[in-house]
């Protein structure tokens, strides 16, 4: 029986399997999230816990820094330009950078004459540092102008990877991917030497499957996915495929479900925790554990599995859970977990995972 219902029909309908192969996590191929240093749900950050997040993960070896404008309306952006510049002086080595486009902030006071452009879903906890409100725009002047402001916080004119983010309802996606929209902005940032690679970042995976399909391979040099592959969740199995068919690489986040396998009280940033879902993780706790593993180390394994993932973001919001998730890297997870796993239905059998 398959783990969750949307495994029925992804196997055996071809030859093509997704590749897997169990291989240490190096902290190289982590990405420092910088979505809590944005005040989000991890409450707030002071802008010294901020900095020190960030040169934390520097000293530690991470070379990697996402962040999106709807990060706290511009303030983990912000925030993240100040630490490296502070860095500047310390760490030769580049520091790689992503961030977002799809919105752009105006102030509280400038917000009505926007109407519904205005994210209603906005929750991250700004009101003692900033008045501003985040505006969803993808087409290319709204591109162009997230693009801008970005640049202005961050203190980076060229951006290493720039992805389109959350373009997740039709309105939203039909306008990023219109022929002058988000999409087509970046391609041609791309072109001209003004970015380094073209991305998006979503996290639902029929949007991420059918924006991949829509365009020519080439179009997007990685994707960041989020929720859809971990020790709970494999749903993201077909899309995992076909990047690795066209050759696109994944960023995954929330490898930890937010919390719940770092053993938080939080699931994909909620408090509510479906009870079968406490069960399983207890199940996997105690896997884990018999062969000498913490459950984290067991899930960043788990995530780096696909030979397509070519990096994992771990959000942080203090030194401490740098250091943390530094300490989950270079483990070597036997196969037999893995295969235990799949005997007990924690993990679905058609998978193939090679030493």
């Amino acid at each position: 029986m398959a783990c969750c219902p949307c495994w029925e029909g992804v196997f055996g309908t071809g030859d093509a399997k997704l590749q897997l192969k169990n291989r240490k996590v190096p902290v190289s191929a982590l990405i420092l999230g910088c979505a809590p240093i944005g005040c989000g749900w991890a409450g707030d950050v002071p802008e010294s816990t901020a900095e020190s997040t960030v040169l934390q993960a520097l000293s530690l070896g991470i070379r990697y820094v996402d962040t999106a404008p709807w990060y706290g309306a511009g303030l983990s952006e912000q925030r993240l330009g100040k630490a490296l510049a502070t860095a500047q002086s310390t760490t030769k080595e580049q520091v790689a950078l992503s961030t977002k486009v799809g919105r752009y902030m105006v102030t509280k006071a400038e917000a009505a004459s926007y109407g519904t452009r205005v994210d209603s879903g906005y929750d991250f906890n700004t009101e003692n540092y900033h008045n501003n409100v985040p505006v969803w725009d993808y087409r290319k002047e709204g591109t162009e102008e997230s693009l801008r402001q970005s640049r202005q916080r961050l203190q980076r004119n060229f951006i290493d990877c720039l992805r389109v983010h959350d373009a997740e309802d039709p309105e939203r996606w039909e306008e990023a991917c219109s022929p002058d929209g988000a999409i087509a902005v970046l391609v041609s940032l791309r072109e001209k030497g003004e970015i380094g690679q073209v991305s998006l970042g979503f996290n639902s995976v029929p949007y991420l499957m059918k924006t991949i399909q829509k365009y020519p391979n080439g179009t997007f040099d990685n994707i960041m996915m989020a929720r859809t592959w971990n020790l709970l969740d494999q749903s993201s199995y077909p899309l995992l495929l076909e990047c690795q068919k066209r050759g696109i690489k994944v960023h995954l986040a929330a490898v930890f479900c937010a919390g719940l396998l770092w053993g938080q009280n939080f699931f994909m940033y909620r408090s509510e925790i479906p009870p079968e879902l406490t069960e399983k993780v207890a199940r996997w706790k105690e896997l884990s554990t018999s062969y000498g593993f913490s459950l984290p180390q067991v899930a960043l394994a788990f995530a780096f599995l696909p030979s397509c993932v070519e990096r994992v973001a771990v959000g942080c919001a203090s030194p401490e859970q740098v250091r943390g998730n530094v300490e989950l890297c270079d483990v070597k997870v036997p196969l037999e977990l893995w295969q235990k796993a799949q005997a007990s239905g924690l993990l679905p059998q058609h998978l193939q995972i090679a030493e």
